[in-house]
């Protein structure tokens, strides 16, 4: 299924929060068998959709709204009229702290970070956290890419460790050359502790639209640009 984007401005009101998806299933255009709705929120003039495709690429998540009258379906972005910014339901910032991979930093604003531990741009950045320890704090979700052979693994080598402080050492050791990560032994085990946790964060990552590493959001879901972090 080919989507097209669509921007959509329209005004707010209150946000009213998530609802029943199932009634958005008598939508002809949303009643597909390869279609499911996973979520549906009420931004008060119109609904947004989280839509689960199956596409031969396998499953895909998008996003739609749709209208009050539930006679309009929009694929793609819709904006607030008054500010320009896309419509989006707040983030679950509770959840997102909570699964993180690393929690770096003791600063009062947050940022979510997707990072691949073999990707030269996240180095970059990873080199610069000590400088930002105590002015942001960072949680970090791992998101290997398919082009990094050895992303994986080195993921692996950092979650496996025994607590936050080894996780950040691991993962800033390997960012200086360290090479510990290709004694690892990759275990049945081992895969299966840590491979769901990747296609969360991949889940996670499509929600945000990440489309390459290092990405970083502020805790409204807008991208920041990670070289004027601490500034």
């Amino acid at each position: 299924m080919k989507l097209i984007t669509i921007f959509f401005t329209l005004c707010l009101t209150l946000l009213a929060g998530d609802i029943d998806p199932k009634p958005f299933k008598s939508i002809p255009m949303l009643s597909k068998q390869h279609i499911n709705i996973v979520k549906v929120y009420d931004h008060g003039l119109i609904y947004e959709l989280t839509l689960e495709i199956n596409t031969p690429r396998g499953s895909q998540l998008s996003t739609a709204y749709v209208t009050k009258d539930k006679k309009v379906v929009i694929l793609g972005e819709a904006l607030n009229a008054k500010t320009g910014e896309s419509i989006k339901r707040p983030l679950d910032m509770k959840t997102i702290r909570e699964n993180a991979d690393i929690v770096y930093g003791t600063g009062k604003d947050e940022y979510i970070v997707f990072t691949d531990p073999e990707c030269p741009y996240c180095v970059r950045f990873e080199e610069k956290w000590p400088s930002l320890a105590e002015k942001v704090t960072l949680l970090v979700y791992f998101m290997p890419l398919p082009n990094h052979h050895n992303a994986t693994k080195m993921s692996y080598h950092v979650m496996k460790q025994a607590n936050q402080k080894a996780k950040v050492k691991a993962l800033l050791d390997m960012a200086e050359g360290d090479r510990s990560f290709e004694r690892l032994t990759m275990t049945q085990k081992i895969s299966e502790l840590f491979s769901q946790k990747l296609k969360d964060n991949q889940t996670l990552a499509t929600q945000f639209g990440v489309r390459g590493t290092p990405s970083v959001f502020d805790t409204k879901g807008k991208p920041v640009n990670w070289p004027n972090l601490g500034k």
